[in-house]
């Protein structure tokens, strides 16, 4: 599958790089590792006419622990992360999520910026043009039908990103830039939880850092993902927990994060009030899978059914639950 052409930029400066955005209005597409983008490009799903590359901007790398909050440029490696003792040291649930990305050759190419604006995903969209022609265009692709749900009028694809739920349950914010004006804001709300325009980004900014709070004493996190091997796979399923416990052990807070679960991340707010003033003994994990089944859009549009994938909500987060807790 050939690469359909396109013009190459490739800024050595952030300003240089918003005043193209600026100029082409949003039409160039942001190449940071690539480990998106090309395989999309590759399947015919997409053909800009302007690739602009920010490798060359070394400003946007680095990972810095300046008044109680981490600072993470948004081309930073993943192997720069998985290294990284700021990280693995306070922020274990990024840690994880890191680890669970592909495999090695990909953590030394693929970005943390790169990872979070991924594109969602679903079974009858990534697939080849020769594959894809047989079928009319679904809703993702511009057309009419959404082939997962028969009759859907709305697109079903998945958000397959590890470490956006990660960030997500580590309160995590961005500071996003375009020409002229900058802007900083929770990382949950740069999700839409639409299907076919998954990002609430403007087509002319761009995602530069990502903003962890230092977490207090007494908090631990955690993910768990599922899927079917070890490594390279997109999760079929994830967790990410943030447990915060009192002076006796009982649960203070809890930011419980499900991925793969439909076009977003979705916070489960309903599960910190359940656990609530419980221990790793004590919590009701049957009352709290019925809650974490509710809102889901899980259907069959991944490797796995939409129904096994939702029995596995509750065993999943039991695992990072307890995995946070200890």
């Amino acid at each position: 599958m050939k690469i359909p052409y396109f013009d190459f930029r490739a800024p050595s400066t952030l300003e240089e790089a918003l005043s193209i955005m600026d100029d082409y209005k949003g039409g160039a597409r942001v190449l940071a590792g690539g480990t998106d983008l090309i395989p999309i490009m590759k399947y015919g799903l997409d053909a800009p006419d302007t690739i602009m590359s920010l490798k060359k901007i070394t400003d946007l790398r680095g990972i810095k622990l300046e008044n109680k909050e981490i600072n993470i440029g948004a081309m930073t490696p993943l192997a720069d992360l998985l290294s990284s003792h700021i990280i693995k040291e306070n922020l274990r649930a990024l840690h994880q999520a890191v680890e669970a990305v592909a495999a090695p050759p990909i953590w030394n190419v693929a970005t943390i910026g790169g990872n979070i604006c991924q594109n969602s995903r679903c079974f009858y969209y990534n697939q080849s043009k020769t594959w894809r022609i047989e079928r009319p265009p679904c809703l993702k692709a511009g057309g009419n039908a959404c082939h997962a749900v028969p009759k859907g009028k709305k697109c079903f694809s998945v958000y397959s990103g590890d470490l956006a739920p990660a960030l997500i349950a580590l309160k995590s914010s961005v500071f996003v830039e375009r020409k002229g004006r900058s802007r900083i804001l929770s990382l949950q709300n740069i999700f839409s939880g639409n299907g076919t325009a998954p990002f609430t980004l403007e087509k002319e900014e761009l995602l530069t850092s990502i903003i962890v709070p230092l977490p207090d004493k007494g908090t631990g996190s955690s993910y768990v993902k599922m899927r079917f091997r070890p490594s390279v796979d997109y999760p079929l399923l994830s967790v990410a927990a943030s447990v915060s416990l009192d002076g006796s052990k009982k649960i203070k807070e809890t930011t419980l994060v499900l991925g793969a679960v439909g076009p977003a991340p979705v916070v489960v707010a309903a599960a910190g009030k359940l656990l609530r003033g419980g221990t790793k003994d004590t919590v009701d994990f049957d009352a709290l899978g019925e809650i974490l089944r509710k809102g889901t859009q899980m259907v069959d549009n991944l490797a796995l059914p939409g129904s096994y994938r939702r029995k596995m909500i509750p065993v999943i987060a039991k695992k990072a639950i307890r995995a946070a807790i200890e």
